[in-house]
C-alpha cells in the first residue's frame, strides 16, 4: 500500500475490533509490552494496529507483533484521523510514552468519535511548557512512570483520580493498567455516539415517537412494523410449540438438525447465510444493520430502545423496499435486562435463548451456543477466528445468564451443544437437582 493512501487514513485493514497504539520511541512500545501481552491473553479476538514515526521502531514492532499492522501515523489532519479511526474500527486509543511528542489531532478525533483513550507510561520532558496539552482533557486515564511524572500531569490539567503510577515492567502496573483498559473495550461506542450528536439524538427521539402513534404506525407498517409484547410476537409466529434456537457456533450444523422437526426457527445475525443451510429463520436476533439490510422475511428481534431508535432512522431515512419487522426486548420485561444485570451485555445467543424461553413453548431445542469451546472453532469451517469471546462480552457473566435463562424454562429442553449441556448439568448437579437429557426425536423416528 501507498505511503499517500497510509498516512491519508485510507489503510487497507480487515480487522473487527482494535486496539491502536502511538507512540514515538522504540523505547515506547518496549515499555508496553506487558500490557499489550495480558491484553491478547485476556481478549484473543482483538486485533492491533501499531503506528510510530521512527521506522526502526517499526521494524522492531513488526518482528515483536507479526500478526499485527505497522504504519506510520496519519498526518497531522482531522480528516486523516477520522479515516483512521473509521477504517480500522479503533476499540482504544493507547498513547505511549512523551505526552509533549503526542501529536494532539490524534486524541482529540478520538473523542470526538467516543474512542476511549488511555495514555500509557506518560511521563513529560524536564524543562517544557504546558503548552498544547489541553488534549491531556481527551484521556480517561494516564498512567505515569513516576511520582513526578504523575504531578507534572495533574499540574497540566489532568485529575488527580485519572493518574495511577503504574511501574515499568510491574505485575502490578500491568493489572492495574488491564482493570481501567478493559472495561473500556467493552463500551457500545455506536450507542455513545448516537447520545453525543444533537442532531442524531432528536432524530431518533422522533422516530421512536412516531412508534408509539397508532395513526402513524399504521402509516409506516410500508416501511416498519414493531411486535410490541411477547403475547404479540407468540401470536406471530403461530403459537410453536417447538422452537429451535440456532446460535453460529459449529454444532448449528449437526447432522441432528436435519431431519429435526419444529415450528419457528430463532437465529442470531446473519453469518449463517453463505453457508447454506436453515436459511429462513423466523426471527433473527441482531443490533447490526447489515443483518437488516441481508435478512428478508424475518423479524427482528434488537436487544435495547437506544439500539431501536438508532436503527429505525436509518430504516426510516433510507431508500429501502419492503417493510421490516421487529420487536424491542426491554419492552417485554426479560430478566437479563434487569437491576441485577445492569452493567452486563448479553450476547445476541443468550437474548435469543431468554425469548424462547420467556414464551414457553412445549419443546425447546438449542445448538450453534458452544461458548466458544468447540474444538471445531468459532464457527462451521472458520479456522481463522479465534475461539473466544469478544470484547464487550465477558464469558462468565454469558454463561450465567445463560444458565438463569434455562432455569426458566419449563418444557422438553434439548440441547445440542456440547459444552452448554455440560454446563448445564454442572448447574442443576450444584443445587442438587437431577439432570435427565431430552430423546432427540427426529423426523426419522
Amino acid at each position: 500500500m501507498s505511503g499517500w493512501l497510509i498516512r491519508s487514513g485510507h489503510i487497507a485493514f480487515d480487522g473487527e475490533r482494535t486496539v491502536w497504539l502511538h507512540g514515538t520511541e522504540k523505547s515506547d512500545f518496549q515499555a508496553a509490552v506487558p500490557l499489550v501481552r495480558a491484553l491478547q491473553t485476556r481478549y484473543q479476538r482483538l486485533d492491533y494496529l501499531f503506528t510510530c514515526p521512527d521506522a526502526e521502531a517499526r521494524d522492531w514492532l513488526r518482528a515483536e507483533y507479526p500478526n499485527a499492522v505497522v504504519t506510520p501515523p496519519p498526518w497531522s489532519l482531522a480528516y486523516c484521523v477520522d479515516r483512521f479511526l473509521v477504517n480500522i474500527n479503533v476499540r482504544c486509543l493507547l498513547l505511549l510514552g512523551d505526552v509533549e511528542s503526542i501529536d494532539p489531532v490524534i486524541p482529540r478525533r478520538a473523542k470526538n468519535r467516543e474512542v476511549p483513550t488511555v495514555a500509557v507510561f506518560a511521563r513529560r520532558s524536564a524543562g517544557k511548557a504546558d503548552d498544547g496539552l489541553a488534549w491531556l482533557g481527551a484521556c480517561e486515564h494516564a498512567f505515569a512512570a513516576s511520582q513526578d511524572a504523575g504531578r507534572a500531569l495533574v499540574e497540566a490539567g489532568l485529575p488527580d483520580a485519572a493518574v495511577t503510577l503504574a511501574k515499568l515492567g510491574d505485575a502490578a502496573g500491568v493489572a492495574a493498567m488491564s482493570a481501567v483498559v478493559e472495561p473500556l473495550l467493552m463500551r457500545d461506542l455506536k450507542i455513545l455516539r448516537s447520545k453525543a450528536r444533537a442532531i442524531r439524538r432528536r432524530l431518533e427521539a422522533a422516530a421512536l415517537w412516531c412508534m408509539d402513534q397508532p395513526r402513524l404506525c399504521r402509516l409506516l407498517a410500508f416501511k416498519v412494523q414493531r411486535v410490541d409484547t411477547l403475547e404479540a410476537l407468540n401470536e406471530t409466529l403461530g403459537r410453536p410449540e417447538t422452537i429451535l434456537c440456532l446460535g453460529n457456533g459449529p454444532s448449528s450444523e449437526s447432522q441432528e438438525l436435519r431431519d429435526l422437526k419444529f415450528d419457528s426457527l430463532f437465529r442470531v445475525n446473519h453469518l449463517w447465510l453463505k453457508r447454506g443451510f436453515l436459511l429462513r429463520p423466523d426471527v433473527v436476533f441482531t443490533g447490526s444493520k447489515a443483518s437488516l439490510a441481508v435478512v428478508k422475511g424475518a423479524i427482528f428481534g434488537l436487544q435495547s430502545i437506544k439500539s431501536e431508535s438508532r436503527l429505525l432512522v436509518t430504516r426510516l431515512l433510507g431508500f429501502t423496499t419492503g417493510s421490516m419487522r421487529y420487536m424491542t426486548l426491554e419492552r417485554f420485561d426479560l430478566f437479563l435486562f434487569r437491576e441485577e444485570w445492569r452493567g452486563v451485555r448479553p450476547t445476541n445467543g443468550a437474548a435469543m435463548l431468554a425469548t424462547a424461553v420467556a414464551l414457553q413453548p412445549k419443546r425447546l431445542v438449542v445448538a450453534g451456543i458452544d461458548l466458544f469451546s468447540h474444538p471445531a472453532g468459532s464457527y462451521p469451517g472458520d479456522e481463522k477466528t479465534p475461539n473466544a469471546y469478544s470484547p464487550g462480552h465477558a464469558a462468565e457473566s454469558e454463561l450465567a445468564l445463560l444458565m438463569q435463562a434455562l432455569d426458566r424454562y419449563r418444557g422438553e429442553l434439548v440441547i445440542l451443544s456440547s459444552a452448554l449441556e455440560e454446563n448445564w448439568r454442572e448447574f442443576k448437579s450444584a443445587r442438587g437437582d437431577e439432570f435427565r437429557p431430552q430423546l432427540r426425536e427426529t423426523a426419522g423416528d
